[in-house]
């Protein structure tokens, strides 16, 4: 019975089931602490990883079903979840939001576009990393205005290189933070990635760890 109790004290946890971009019912200035660890740029199909559970709960039929219940709900970091911006990348580059890293980003982008015309699949990389951006700063706005002044959030992280062109994730998120309205950050790195096998993709090193961001 005490073991019971001891378990159950405490203030009971909230679950929200909305938009990171927007947090609409976290009041202003609310959280201290923020811990999370965001989709990765690197294009997995987040939403393909929930079809068998939706399938067998009748959620959805098929693959196809994912596009509307699913894929327009994530932080588009999958270029399924961007299929139909065909065109539209210039457009959200355009983006005011995206004004801190455009200077750094628009030349990456550029490269994926033309290298895409190498490719087999011709992914739209260039339209997936644009997009990921744009909803990510959307995300870090959001934060800022839910963190107290003075939070601390941490993200894990890693950075990304569709077709073999770097991607510095942490570090444009770090800028786009520090857009928002937070006072710094800093990349505290856990492992290199993709240096102990030879990738079939391509041999870029990268890393993956914790991004730290004060407010």
């Amino acid at each position: 019975m005490a073991m019971r109790q001891r378990l159950t004290l405490g203030p009971a946890a909230k679950l929200y089931q909305e938009d990171a971009r927007a947090c609409s019912s976290v009041p202003d200035e609310w959280a201290d602490l923020v811990i999370t660890s965001p989709p990765y740029a690197n294009n997995y199909d987040y939403a393909d990883a929930t079809r068998l559970e939706m399938t067998f709960m009748g959620e959805i039929r098929g693959w196809g079903d994912l596009q509307n219940a699913v894929r327009r709900y994530l932080v588009r970091s999958c270029t399924q979840h961007v299929a139909d911006l065909n065109g539209q990348t210039h457009a959200i580059l355009d983006d005011p939001i995206l004004e801190p890293i455009r200077r750094e980003m628009t030349p990456v982008c550029k490269k994926l576009e033309s290298e895409r015309e190498h490719h087999g699949g011709k992914k739209p990389y260039h339209t997936m990393i644009a997009a990921y951006f744009d909803d990510m700063a959307r995300v870090w706005m959001a934060l800022r205005r839910v963190t107290a002044k003075g939070a601390l959030v941490c993200f894990i992280v890693g950075d990304s290189a569709p077709y073999g062109i770097y991607v510095p994730v942490d570090t444009w998120l770090g800028k786009l933070a520090l857009a928002a309205g937070f006072k710094s950050y800093h990349f505290q790195k856990t492992r290199d990635r993709n240096v102990k096998w030879k990738n079939r993709k391509h041999r870029v090193p990268l890393h993956e760890g914790r991004l730290w961001v004060d407010g």
